[in-house]
């Protein structure tokens, strides 16, 4: 058997460094296991899942009490890193859910924030104007404030997770493995990388290392599709200025100018399936005008701003629009974690608390359906747009 270079096999082998290959790695070190973090790249590089500048932080979840707690663990274990590595991570502008129609969701989401002492806000078409003057209120019923949310740094916080990983003793080792029929892990030679146990965070790679799981026509498949987002040059809409927005209605999302990157805008449509090996350079033109027209309703400065930059992004879904997060059928000691959308980066922290414990069988942590099953999954709390409760927020 190979091992990774070190004279001996780590108790944990966690294979992907996005957000929650690289959590998983750190959590699975701080319960007393040695690990090694095996990336192509780096982690965070700019063309994974995790690589972008900015995701949305949010507490509102609809009825699902599950995730709406893995939002708060999450976000408190955000902030812990900030002040453990120094990065600048969490940025809280808000968030501010643009309700046009009866608001069913922000309701029930309203009610588990107030219920759970979270701070919320419900506003008047009106009053969200007056705090924030570069919106407009076109087909605005009210708006749901979350002021405690906003976005997160996304390839800052993966770089300062692997930067707290390697100063508490994981090893990150830059190559690839394939992986066999029950799952083990194989070295580019095809020989099993001798580890305890092994977890599969490879995003939209999956459906290629396990065709029988999650590969196209299985109940767990995970299909990457392309999710573009678009930067514009808007003026009054910097940090402090203007929140971060889901706006259900214009089937959008949007976060404020964050120095010069311009405001980032995410059309909530599809721009075609995704090859992880052939990433485009830039945002497909159908998506640039659905951004400029969703965020210049409710954001008129949008409208008729440069463009600073635009970016394919990837998005790995599942039919039920629920994670993956299960052992392989054939292996207790392989344990698979994708179909994490756009969702799964806030959530990154708890991800990686769970699949570590999991795999390391140190106190797993239940999940209170089998929404994250490889078979036999159920569809969970129902979400707005039948996608986990709100817009890709890529």
């Amino acid at each position: 058997m190979a091992s990774l270079g070190s004279g001996s096999s780590p108790d944990l082998l966690v294979v992907g460094g996005g957000v929650w290959g690289t959590w998983t790695a750190l959590w699975a070190r701080r319960l007393g296991a040695s690990v090694t973090l095996l990336e192509a790249n780096e982690p965070g590089h700019a063309k994974s899942t995790s690589g972008d500048h900015s995701r949305i932080i949010r507490h509102a979840h609809g009825t699902d009490d599950l995730l709406a707690g893995w939002a708060q663990r999450s976000l408190a274990a955000w902030l812990d890193l900030e002040s453990l590595t120094g990065a600048s991570i969490f940025v809280p502008t808000g968030v501010a859910w643009c309700v046009s129609d009866e608001g069913v969701w922000e309701r029930e989401s309203e009610v588990r924030l107030r219920a759970a002492n979270i701070p919320v806000e419900r506003l008047t078409p009106d009053e969200a104007v007056q705090r924030w003057p570069s919106m407009s209120a076109a087909q605005l019923k009210s708006v749901l404030y979350e002021p405690t949310a906003g976005f997160l740094r996304a390839a800052a916080g993966v770089r300062a997770a692997a930067r707290a990983l390697a100063e508490e003793g994981g090893v990150i080792v830059r190559g690839s493995a394939s992986a066999s029929a029950d799952g083990q892990a194989l070295d580019e030679n095809g020989t099993p990388i001798v580890a305890g146990a092994v977890v599969w965070a490879c995003g939209p790679w999956l459906p290629a290392l396990f065709p029988d799981l999650v590969g196209r026509g299985c109940e767990a498949e995970i299909a990457p599709v392309r999710r573009d987002a678009v930067y514009f040059a808007a003026n009054d809409m910097e940090i402090g200025a203007a929140p971060t927005w889901v706006d259900e209605g214009q089937r959008a999302w949007g976060m404020p100018g964050d120095g010069p990157r311009g405001v980032k805008v995410g059309p909530e449509m599809d721009a075609g399936s995704f090859d992880p090996s052939a990433w485009p350079d830039e945002a497909h033109p159908t998506s640039i005008a659905a951004a400029r027209a969703a965020g210049g309703l409710r954001f008129p400065a949008i409208a008729n701003a440069p463009i600073v930059e635009s970016r394919a992004c990837q998005h790995e879904r599942t039919k039920s629009g629920h994670y993956v997060l299960d052992h392989h059928p054939r292996n207790r000691r392989a344990f698979i974690a994708g179909g994490g959308s756009g969702h799964g980066y806030k959530q990154g922290p708890a991800v990686g608390e769970f699949a570590a414990r999991a795999a390391l069988n140190i106190d797993a942590m239940k999940a209170p359906d089998r929404r994250f099953a490889i078979s036999k999954r159920d569809n969970g709390p129902e979400s707005p747009m039948g996608d986990m409760g709100a817009p890709t927020q890529g």
